[in-house]
């Protein structure tokens, strides 16, 4: 796992920045992916964007699969009103979860407005084409990730829909908690 130390004082900050913890909920932890109970993504989009028009499917293909990498690890803290997610090869994201979006960059300049709703020990958030960027055919897209706590697991159910696509993408992605 790359950059684990700098993660871990990261995210050890973030959880330092935050309130110290009663408020603190389950899905707050370190977390790695377990590839073999995980969903394959790439597959996962290739199949969903199967009936996209020629033209704009490889354009489609390489940004959703930019956009939708599965990270090797990652730390969440998640509070009532907060959550924070932060993984070695993306801008950390801090949303409340009062459904107020913020505005994300990613690495390739791809921009999106991000939200958070919590429901007890699920969080939801939400990705959309940032009202900012250039307007695309997937401008009116948007993924949600419904994160929830499994045991000692962390499973991400994720969801993209959007005018281009007949059906929506569906995948899993299941993590273990890091001792």
């Amino acid at each position: 796992m790359r950059h684990w130390a700098l993660s871990t004082a990261i995210g050890a900050a973030i959880l330092a920045s935050g309130s110290a913890s009663p408020a603190q909920s389950l899905l707050s932890g370190i977390y790695v992916l377990d590839r073999e109970h995980s969903d394959n993504v790439s597959k996962a989009i290739t199949s969903g964007i199967d009936d996209v028009p020629i033209a704009t499917r490889a354009l489609a293909g390489t940004r959703l699969r930019k956009s939708n990498t599965p990270s090797d690890g990652f730390r969440v803290y998640s509070s009532p009103d907060r959550f924070t997610i932060k993984d070695d090869d993306k801008p950390t994201i801090a949303v409340s979860t009062s459904g107020e979006p913020i505005r994300w960059k990613l690495l390739d300049g791809q921009v999106f407005d991000v939200s958070a709703k919590a429901n007890g020990e699920t969080v939801s958030l939400t990705f959309r084409a940032s009202k900012s960027e250039p307007t695309t055919v997937w401008a009116n897209s948007e993924r949600t990730t419904v994160y929830r706590s499994v045991g000692q697991e962390l499973v991400a159910e994720t969801t993209i829909i959007g005018p281009e696509l007949s059906k929506p993408i569906r995948y899993k992605l299941v993590y273990n908690r890091a001792r």
